[in-house]
């Protein structure tokens, strides 16, 4: 079954996800955070810098203006020498600084002097109202300046100075000075730099993130491989992990462990074939002598009744011998062209007494052009034990279906019937040699089905849930491609 909640892949490549996670989170963290503090403090030092030099300048001005007798100047005295000669000397002076603007009010906040055209003799000033503070300030006597700002008509960067002028009387006036922060330019320039090299960086810390966790989950993809072909029973697979730090040691401690395991097993494997022998030599004693006594007793004796069940349960303790030898010495597989179909029709022949027994009714619906290439009697051998499985499973009745289908490369025969289904814990157990859920039974009909797929290059899959019945997919190369051969080592 792939995919569902016991599928070990599920949840792989979370680590390598979590680590090129980790790492473009520190470099946005990193080269971005730097670069908004860079940017910040030349912003604030060019501000600082505007800021001293745009106070310095509105005093100069202040003290000019002081000089020029501007608290002379009157509503209604735009044309007159003095006005003409002051506007043109604040004119000159604003070109000398590179202001945008300069301009002197009284304490009501009205224009005295303006170097923009058209501005009249006490025309209240409507921006005074946005620089309060600033402008108390300068009432106050101290030069002030207002933060940076935006025109919004044209989107330029400004700040306005405040001065006070002063005569023999005191404060008599103010003078303020807009300058625009040409450097602004330059620092917004400096923005985009940084936000192009924040995302460059990004992008360069995500490959080399990427290359990283390829480079650790590659060896502990390996090592889940290799634990996994272990837990199914496959010993013969060397693990091998081409690292050099405490996954690779992991790896060779892995390995030590899989040849200490392949040769307990060979050891297990060679004492049940040996205690199957010594088994089966006294059973064939007494099927032959039970054979000798049935033959020798009158035909009406009820004696021979009991004398043939005796052969009987030696039968069933012969099957069950036979079954120990073939998982303990498996024979090499001899691989060719196999039709399932055929295999299929003699394995519901050789059931059919079971199946009828049990009230199943059987149903194929495998095409002959479905063909396998793997070793006839290891498949069939297999396909018996999973029609056999599920004629069991349905001891009340049901029905058992058997189908076929084409993949890329391989084919499935999916054994399905309508049994009561399995909970996830038997099913994660299903594959274990001994295994079984019932009274009778060695427990090893589905791991020689497991042992005759992988033999063959191939799988067993499990769809089963508490009452929906259960679905068992033989999955094995298909006649006519290239066999995938058993690989000897798992290598990163």
């Amino acid at each position: 079954m792939k995919g569902g909640p016991g599928d070990p892949r599920r949840g792989q490549g979370s680590l390598g996800r979590r680590l090129v996670f980790i790492f473009v989170t520190l470099a946005l963290a990193g080269l971005g955070g730097s670069g908004w503090v860079l940017y910040r403090q030349a912003l604030d030092s060019l501000e600082n810098q505007l800021s001293s030099h745009l106070k310095v300048e509105s005093q100069m001005i202040a003290a000019e203006l002081a000089r020029g007798q501007v608290t002379k100047l009157k509503q209604g005295m735009e044309g007159t020498f003095l006005h003409q000669l002051l506007r043109r000397r604040m004119a000159e002076t604003r070109e000398a600084l590179g202001a945008r603007r300069i301009y002197v009010f009284d304490r009501s906040g009205r224009s005295l002097l303006d170097t923009e055209e058209g501005k009249r003799i006490g025309r209240e000033i409507h921006l005074l109202a946005f620089h309060k503070p600033q402008v108390e300030a300068m009432w106050g006597g101290e030069p002030a300046n207002t933060p940076r700002f935006t025109d919004e008509s044209t989107g330029d960067h400004y700040m306005t100075g405040y001065a006070p002028i002063r005569d023999g009387r005191g404060i008599v006036a103010g003078v303020g000075v807009d300058i625009g922060a040409g450097y602004m330019d330059a620092i917004l320039g400096f923005k985009r730099s940084v936000y192009l090299l924040a995302g460059f960086g990004t992008l360069l810390t995500l490959l080399v993130g990427a290359a990283v966790a390829r480079h650790i989950t590659g060896p502990i993809h390996t090592l889940v491989t290799a634990a996994r072909e272990i837990g199914r029973g496959n010993l013969r697979r060397a693990v091998k992990v081409e690292a050099h730090d405490e996954i690779g040691y992991l790896g060779q401690t892995m390995e030590e462990m899989r040849r200490k395991l392949l040769e307990r097993d060979a050891q297990l494997r060679q004492m049940l074939a040996g205690v199957a022998h010594e088994i089966r030599n006294p059973l064939s004693g007494i099927e032959i002598y039970a054979g000798l006594i049935a033959d020798e007793l009158p035909g009406e004796d009820p004696r021979r009744e009991h004398i043939h069940k005796v052969i009987a349960q030696v039968h069933a303790m012969n099957l069950v011998i036979s079954e120990f030898l073939h998982f303990a010495r498996p024979p090499s597989p001899q691989p060719g062209e196999v039709v399932l179909s055929q295999l299929v029709d003699d394995a519901g022949f050789l059931l059919s007494p079971e199946m009828e027994a049990a009230g199943v009714t059987f149903r194929t619906e495998v095409s002959p052009e479905a063909r396998v290439y793997a070793d006839p009697e290891q498949v069939k051998r297999a396909v018996v034990n999973l029609m056999k499985n599920a004629v069991q499973a349905m001891a009340d009745g049901g029905a058992l279906t058997v189908r076929a289908g084409r993949g890329a490369g391989e084919v499935a025969l999916e054994v399905e019937d309508t049994g009561p289904g399995m909970a996830e814990e038997v099913r994660q157990r299903l594959f274990e040699p001994f295994f079984t859920t019932r009274e009778k039974g060695s427990g090893l009909g589905l791991a020689i089905v497991q042992q005759a797929a992988e033999t063959n290059a191939g799988r067993v899959e499990v769809e089963s849930a508490p009452g929906r019945g259960s679905v068992f997919r033989l999955v094995l190369p298909a006649a006519g491609a290239v066999p995938v051969a058993e690989t000897e080592e798992v290598g990163a």
